[in-house]
């Protein structure tokens, strides 16, 4: 768990640094760039329009990131909540078919439950929409005997068997030590069918 909070903090310093911080440092030049023009200039309403642009950039940046410590979704309207805005956005942005296969009462865990489980959707869509190539993907959760059984699958070129060493590169590593974390278990098949993960999680207080 320790080695997940690590990455999480690399990635949110690389973010702020990469993302947030270009903004501010470009907000920065064009302030300065602003004072050397004539006020009420062509010139000066033009980086006045410039700067209002980066800074609502440097806005949505910022929710973006707060976002992504705790999804909004989840505290709005719970996991099945959260999993479906996260559907309906990896349709939206990556023009992949997505099915979501769930009841909300198999979702009704608590906090730190439903973060991991959140991310680990996330965390498996992110790698469909990067490598697969695949036009449809599913998503299924369901209880069974205490543990809540997660299988998430697409229609793409699959996982090279050579390729399956490379959990890092592949985004799977993050996801072993995430599911872990929680005691549970992880398979992938990566055919040529297009790529499978079954996550099965034992759940507290229904074993």
């Amino acid at each position: 768990m320790a080695d997940i909070r690590e990455d999480e903090r690399v990635h949110i310093s690389r973010e702020l640094h990469d993302d947030l911080g270009q903004l501010l440092a470009t907000l920065r030049v064009e302030l300065t760039l602003l004072k050397q023009q004539p006020p009420g200039s062509p010139d000066a309403a033009a980086r006045l329009e410039s700067m209002d642009a980066l800074l609502l950039n440097a806005i949505s940046s910022l929710r973006r990131i707060a976002g992504n410590l705790r999804p909004r979704a989840l505290d709005e309207g719970g996991l099945h909540f959260a999993l479906e805005s996260l559907r309906l956005e990896f349709e939206k942005r990556h023009g992949i078919s997505c099915l979501l296969d769930a009841l909300p009462d198999t979702l009704a865990l608590d906090e730190r439950y439903s973060t991991a489980i959140y991310r680990l959707v996330q965390e498996s869509l992110t790698n469909i929409a990067r490598h697969a190539g695949a036009a449809t993907a599913q998503v299924r959760l369901r209880r069974e005997g205490g543990e809540l059984h997660i299988d998430i699958d697409d229609d793409g070129r699959g996982i090279a068997v050579g390729d399956m060493g490379k959990a890092d590169a592949l985004g799977l590593l993050g996801m072993r030590e995430r599911v872990a974390a929680l005691r549970g278990a992880m398979e992938v098949d990566g055919g040529k069918g297009g790529t499978r993960i079954a996550i099965t999680i034992p759940l507290p207080g229904d074993s």
